[in-house]
C-alpha cells in the first residue's frame, strides 16, 4: 500500500467518526450532562478525530518535508508552513488539540459545557479539513 492510500485511509477513518460526532450531536446539553453514554461517546469521539487528524498531518509531513512535528498544535501549523492547508485556518483548527489532551489525560475536571459547546466547531473545522486534505490529496 503506498503512503497515500494510508493517508487516504486514515482520511476515511476521520470521516467516519466525523459522522458518528455528526449522528450525536442532535443532543442537548441537558442530555449530554445528564446521559453517561452520551458523554463518554461524544468524548471519546472528539479525541479520535483530533488524533487521527493529526496522524494525518505528521503523515503528510514525513512523507512532504521529510519531518514530523513537535506536537498536536504545531502539526497544524506546519501542514500550513508547507503550503497543504492555509495558515488562517490552521490557526482556526490547532486549538482543539488542547481540548483533546483534556479529555485524554483529564488536566483538570472536564467542563461538560465547554464539550458540548465544541462539538459544532468541531464538526464545522473538521469538514472543512477533510475536504481541504482530500482536495489536496485527491483520495478516492
Amino acid at each position: 500500500m503506498s503512503e497515500k492510500d494510508k493517508m487516504c485511509d486514515k482520511l476515511h477513518k476521520l470521516y467516519t467518526y466525523y459522522e458518528e460526532l455528526k449522528t450525536n450531536s442532535q443532543i442537548t446539553l441537558e442530555e449530554y450532562q445528564t446521559n453517561t453514554l452520551y458523554k463518554r461517546a461524544i468524548e471519546r469521539t472528539l479525541q479520535l478525530i483530533v488524533e487521527c487528524a493529526t496522524d494525518i498531518n505528521n503523515m503528510l509531513l514525513k512523507y512532504y518535508s521529510k519531518k514530523g512535528s513537535t506536537d498536536y498544535f504545531n502539526s497544524f501549523i506546519d501542514l500550513a508552513e508547507e503550503h497543504i492547508i492555509p495558515m488562517d485556518f490552521a490557526l482556526k483548527i490547532a486549538p482543539s488539540t488542547g481540548l483533546r489532551n483534556i479529555l485524554v489525560h483529564e488536566y483538570e475536571k472536564i467542563d461538560d459545557t465547554i464539550v458540548y459547546c465544541s462539538i459544532t466547531s468541531c464538526l464545522q473545522y473538521y469538514l472543512e479539513y477533510i475536504n481541504l486534505i482530500n482536495n489536496y490529496l485527491n483520495c478516492k
